[in-house]
């Protein structure tokens, strides 16, 4: 049965029973940065179960992308071993918000397996929950599974909170579950030698297998584990569509399906390696397997790095590419797997086609990347391995998988997986500690050598320059320290912003005693703010009251460029893609740099929508507003945030628009313009890649943007006026001037071959015979190397048994030499013209080498070319006698 069609029934069904088709959310979870990957179908319903947000709908039904490689969701290291285990699978689910329960969830699952699916109804049983000590037995799940379903008591079942029981988390929405199983059959079970086995429901054996597990969602925990029942009851059930295939297909692998198939096919026709569903298929699989993450992931956003979902991304496609090694794929493959991956599923999952270029592209250049340092990094672990065969030890030291990791990119668990299949261990502990040196060596790096220093630690300062910065703020100086020719000083408020999230520091001045010092530098201590100023007489005292200016037109530019940036995202995402997300800014008074997700060099047509969108954006003058409120509800009404990113429990959001009709909503401390229309104009001056799979736009607004405007003006009309263009087209007159000076330079390259042929000739002319070949040699007046060459090639297409050697001073005050030999003379193994020419620079003070049919040299006494060509014929007769 074809996958594609099982999906559509699924999602079909539901649909006649009023449920809302609701698309996959992406595999990178928006606005949960407790998840690494959606590694679940409920995942974009978390809002709903606990009473925090709602739908339009209260039936739902989709096909969701799962990812699970981290946490203890982490199925990596079974991949290609178990037959059912991937990095990548989809979970088929539907939901009801309040709406129908228990019995419509059951009948409902029944129907679909028994009437559209037809599976066997005597290979089917449910497992519903036996109760504890809180919660009754399921007596609700077991009468519809018995008297509406009407399935046999011998194939109804209770279990334990571990089996079927749900839980969110150890606190909120949780309750009792049943499952459905399908027996594979006897000859499926994996442990039918062992003396005494018992297949069971919930064993580990692999006859019975788990289809679908249907939640009711009807108590929250609280924090003492105890269990109050919700106002509202759900539904939300998940079927393993890979489980689903391998039953309805009657195979005994999911990698056997129509899902893995051509996918594993694809593996053998790359490698010309045989595949076979045991042991010796590992390798087909776990490449099979990876793929399907791999593209999934690079469709929906992620790429490569070296922390987060960038580094799972990365462990996993070098996890893949050394299992190719395995079945003899030295160089990359993995991007040719692209294609056969949109014919299984670019029908269900258009964002694979979409991207292909994109997907197939990240792949390819992080697999080359790779490459360059798995062969040595191999190499370097096979002599670990002897070492510790001689050493008769079987743990590999923590220094040696520190150094696998670091110097060749060998992620711990690739490390640890090939140690394994040589029966050894990884000190992970030494290789842990050594990870936290490093991490922290990287975060002791500061942007000032004064930032090592305590001071500053144990005060607070209050920021106020989002709203007191147009006038000077009274503040009181809390502490103050002398380093050198430096003062540092701790105020108790300031209107200075001191560098981060891109934004650079203010500058101003402090005012005291009649006296302006201008603060040259700015560092966070704690909840200090030090500021740097340069030492004088003055007498600052703790306690004592300073004036804090800032410079306001350095601000203002700041925060324009700043509100420009949060246009210039919400543009990417709008015109290129949502996979677009802030990976690194700088704003700068005088331009902004945005570094954003996206492996393709943006196109001339795209740089211009999205300038010419962030303009409108500039024109529509919208207002700038910022607001603080507790980071969990800032997630939940959809702010943008950066993984990754450290959010206190209150944050500040910035909205660009109106209330009821925002443009942009992000979280960030920086400082904003009040309406966008003060911002004025917005240019893009570059762009550029700034590492693997994240591009770079520099851009400049305001009055810069308007003084880079009227420079190339300025240019433009230079060019007008070299060309003669004033009041016509430019371009026109440009492109015509081009192409009269290509075909201009065509006529002369004529010429030229028409001089050199007629030179080649004069030259064979002249020559003297020696040995029944002809030698040739001249001194040209002041000649490039490549005219000498033009001549050779002339003389070599004349007389393939002749030899010449061309000489000629040149306008560096130096002299070249160029010798050929014909095509008849190199055949018969008598001459090189690197020989040749190498003996004549000698007599030029020279030296050079060659091709045997072309050679060329230099020397820096130019006055002794005449020696080397007077002394040629010599040099050639000397050749064929030795």
């Amino acid at each position: 049965m074809n996958p594609n069609h099982i999906r559509t029934q699924f999602l079909e069904f539901f649909k006649e029973r009023k449920h809302t088709i609701v698309p996959s959310a992406p595999v990178m979870p928006h606005g949960d940065p407790t998840l690494l990957f959606t590694n679940a179908g409920m995942n974009q319903f978390k809002d709903v179960f606990l009473e925090q947000g709602s739908r339009l709908y209260t039936r739902a039904v989709n096909s969701q992308k799962c990812i699970r490689v981290s946490g203890k969701h982490n199925d990596l290291d079974e991949v290609g071993y178990s037959p059912s285990h991937h990095t990548f699978f989809e979970m088929l689910g539907n939901w009801s918000f309040g709406d129908y329960y228990k019995r419509e969830a059951i009948q409902w699952a029944w129907q679909l397996l028994t009437e559209v699916w037809g599976f066997d109804r005597s290979r089917l049983y449910a497992t519903i929950f036996k109760g504890d000590d809180q919660v009754d037995f399921d007596e609700e799940a077991y009468k519809v599974w018995r008297e509406v379903v009407g399935l046999p008591d011998s194939h109804i079942s209770a279990h334990g909170k571990k089996d079927n029981f749900w839980e969110m988390g150890e606190v909120g929405p949780c309750g009792p579950c049943s499952e459905l199983h399908y027996d594979f059959g006897a000859s499926f079970c994996a442990k039918s030698i062992e003396p005494g086995h018992i297949c069971s429901i919930n064993g580990v054996c692999g006859r019975f297998i788990e289809l679908w597990n249907l939640v009711f969602i009807q108590y929250r925990c609280d924090e003492s584990g105890a269990l109050h029942p919700l106002p509202r009851k759900h539904v939300d059930t998940g079927a393993g569509f890979e489980r689903l295939v391998k039953a309805l297909e009657g195979v005994r692998s999911n990698y056997d399906t129509s899902l893995f198939k051509p996918l594993i096919e694809a593996v053998v026709d790359i490698s010309k390696m045989h595949y076979s569903p045991g042991k010796e298929g590992i390798a087909h699989r776990v490449v099979a397997d990876h793929i399907r993450m791999l593209a999934f992931a690079l469709a929906d956003g992620v790429l490569p790095s070296n922390e987060g979902r960038g580094y799972v991304l990365r462990r996993v496609l070098r996890r893949a590419a050394r299992y190719g090694r395995e079945i003899g794929l030295e160089a990359p493959f993995l991007s040719k797997l692209v294609e056969p991956l949109i014919s299984v599923m670019g029908e269900a999952y258009v964002e694979l086609k979409a991207r292909r270029d994109h997907i197939a592209g990240v792949i390819k250049a992080e697999e080359e990347s790779f490459g360059r340092t798995l062969s040595r990094g191999l190499e370097i672990f096979g002599g670990i391995v002897n070492n510790l065969t001689q050493e008769k030890s079987t743990v590999i030291k923590g220094d040696d998988a520190f150094k696998l990791y670091d110097t060749y990119g060998f992620p711990l668990d690739l490390t640890e997986l090939m140690a394994r299949e040589r029966g050894l261990t990884v000190d992970t502990a030494r290789f842990d500690k050594l990870m936290t040196e490093q991490k922290q060596r990287a975060r002791g790096e500061s942007r000032f050598a004064a930032e090592s220093d305590e001071f500053g630690f144990g005060y607070q300062t209050e920021f106020v320059g989002y709203n007191d910065w147009l006038k000077p703020v009274t503040a009181k100086v809390l502490a103050v320290q002398t380093c050198g020719n430096k003062m540092e000083i701790v105020l108790d408020r300031t209107p200075f912003y001191v560098e981060a999230g891109g934004q650079v520091d203010d500058r101003g001045w402090l005012e005291i005693d009649n006296q302006s010092l201008q603060v040259t530098a700015l560092f966070r201590r704690g909840g200090a703010v030090v500021h740097q100023i340069e030492a004088n007489e003055i007498n600052l005292q703790p306690g004592m009251e300073v004036a804090a200016n800032i410079d306001q037109d350095r601000r203002r530019q700041i925060q324009y460029n700043h509100t420009a940036t949060h246009l210039l995202h919400k543009a990417l995402r709008k015109l290129i893609g949502p996979h677009c997300s802030q990976a690194g800014s700088l704003v700068a008074p005088d331009r902004l740099r945005f570094d954003f997700t996206h492996f393709e060099k943006l196109t001339d047509e795209q740089i211009k929508n999205i300038e010419q969108e962030v303009n409108a954006a500039i024109r529509a003058d919208y207002p700038v507003k910022w607001d603080e409120m507790p980071y969990k509800h800032s997630i939940d009404i959809g702010i943008v945030a950066l993984f990754g990113e450290k959010y206190g429990e209150i944050v500040r959001v910035v909205q660009v628009g109106a209330d009821d009709n925002s443009y942009s909503r992000e979280l960030c401390g920086g400082c904003h313009t009040s309406s966008t229309g003060r911002i004025g104009l917005f240019l893009i001056v570059s762009e550029e890649a700034a590492s693997m799979g994240v591009r770079r736009i520099e851009a400049v607004t305001g009055e810069t943007a308007l003084g880079w405007t009227q420079k190339e003006h300025y240019r433009l009309e230079q060019i007008q006026d070299l060309i003669g263009s004033r009041g016509s087209d430019v371009v026109d007159k440009l492109t015509k001037t081009l192409t009269e000076k290509k075909a201009l330079e065509k006529e002369v390259e004529k010429l030229l071959g028409l001089w050199a042929m007629q030179t080649a000739g004069e030259l064979l002319a002249s020559a003297v015979v020696v040995n029944n070949l002809k030698v040739a040699a001249r001194l040209f007046p002041a000649m490039d190397i490549e005219r000498l060459k033009m001549v050779g090639d002339a003389i070599r297409s004349k007389d393939s048994r002749a030899v010449a050697l061309l000489a000629a001073p040149n306008e560096a005050s130096a002299g070249q030499l160029c010798c050929v030999v014909g095509n008849a003379l190199i055949a018969e193994g008598k001459l090189k013209a690197g020989d040749l020419v190498g003996k004549a620079a000698k007599l030029a003070g020279g030296g050079g080498g060659g091709r045997p049919h072309i050679a060329t040299a230099g020397t820096k006494t130019p006055e002794l070319l005449p020696e080397a060509v007077k002394g040629f014929a010599e040099i050639v007769k000397s050749c064929l006698k030795a």
